[in-house]
Formats: C-alpha cells, sequence, structure tokens
C-alpha cells in the first residue's frame, strides 16, 4: 500500500509541476504501408491457357492452366506506386497481351491491406470481376 501511495503522489507531483510527459498528436507519418494484391486467373474455356505475368523488376512469373483451374499471382505496392502487371496470354496458335492490374484496375481489386483482382478467361473474352460493384464485366480486350 505505501508503494501505491508514493507511486501516485510521485505523478501527481510530476504533473502538476509540468514535468510531465506531453503527448503531441499532430505528428504527420511520411510512410505508406504497402498493400498486398492477388491477381486469380481463372480458365473456363481454354484448353492449355498459358501466360507469363512480369512484376516490379525482372521477376517473371509463367503458369499453364486448364479449364477449371485457378492461379494466383501475388504481389505489394503502396498507392504511390505505379506498379503494373504486363501478361501474355497464349493458347492455340493465338497470344494477347494485357495488364491484368495497372492504376486504372486497383479500385476494381479493392482499398485494403489485402485485395484481390479475380479474372476469368474464356473463348469469348477476358473478363474481370469489378469488386466496387461486385459485377463481373468484360474488358477491352476480348
Amino acid at each position: 500500500m505505501k508503494i501505491f501511495f508514493v507511486f501516485l503522489f510521485g505523478i501527481v507531483t510530476i504533473t502538476r509541476s509540468g514535468l510531465g510527459l506531453r503527448l503531441d498528436t499532430n505528428f504527420q507519418t511520411t510512410t505508406t504501408i504497402p498493400k498486398h494484391y492477388n491477381i486469380s486467373i481463372n480458365d473456363v474455356g481454354l484448353w492449355a491457357l498459358g501466360f507469363e505475368c512480369r512484376l516490379k523488376g525482372d521477376e517473371t512469373i509463367s503458369h499453364l492452366i486448364n479449364p477449371g483451374d485457378e492461379s494466383i499471382i501475388e504481389f505489394q505496392a503502396d498507392d504511390n506506386d505505379g506498379v503494373s502487371v504486363p501478361c501474355v496470354f497464349y493458347w492455340s496458335k493465338q497470344d494477347m497481351h494485357i495488364h491484368v492490374f495497372d492504376q486504372s484496375l486497383k479500385k476494381q481489386c479493392g482499398d485494403d491491406l489485402v485485395n484481390t483482382c479475380r479474372w476469368k478467361i474464356s473463348i469469348d473474352g477476358f473478363y474481370v470481376y469489378d469488386g466496387r460493384k461486385r459485377t463481373e464485366h468484360p474488358t477491352n480486350y476480348s
């Protein structure tokens, strides 16, 4: 009990004399927290769909998937980062160059610490799911 009283008296004394700690709530942070992005690519109609995507730097990811399969590409970016993920999709002697992630698609993927861009690749086109509207719509790549 004596120790508690001495401790409490010390806090009151320091606070009254103006020697207490000051909490500064007007600080500004200059760092941003990177967000995690998943790009989900679902093949719903093309047999042996292959793709190769380029991430930051020289990192390249290649996959080969069949109808019903899904492949996920993961990366991190902050709000000020101009990250773009260009990919080449190829199947049956055809190929298509598209960006599965860039500034224009960022909002459709979400705005949390973890975000997912959902792509559906079918014989009639490339579709991206818009998380804001909860709808699927074709891109201009079909």
